[in-house]
């Protein structure tokens, strides 16, 4: 999967998950400060890309993803 198609659908994904709008989970420099998404919130979010990509995600690192980049790179890799 592309890196921006995997962007977009991180943002629709977060956009859903932490019932933002797309606009605040693009400006988020941080989305666990600026949008309080938690652990919790990651796994689903994650299971949600899982389900619709048809792949399975790597949540060994759930730590460090904290920006729409660093999902959108796990999901990327996955889909390839």
């Amino acid at each position: 999967m592309s890196q921006p198609k995997a962007h977009e659908a991180v943002i629709r994904a977060l956009s859903i998950e932490l019932q933002a709008t797309s606009e605040e989970v693009r400006a988020a420099g941080s989305l666990r400060t600026d949008l309080g998404m938690d652990s919790i919130a990651v796994a689903n979010i994650l299971f949600a890309l899982e389900e619709e990509f048809d792949c399975e995600l790597d949540l060994d690192g759930v730590r460090r993803l904290d920006t729409v980049a660093d999902i959108a790179e796990v999901l990327a890799s996955a889909a390839a």
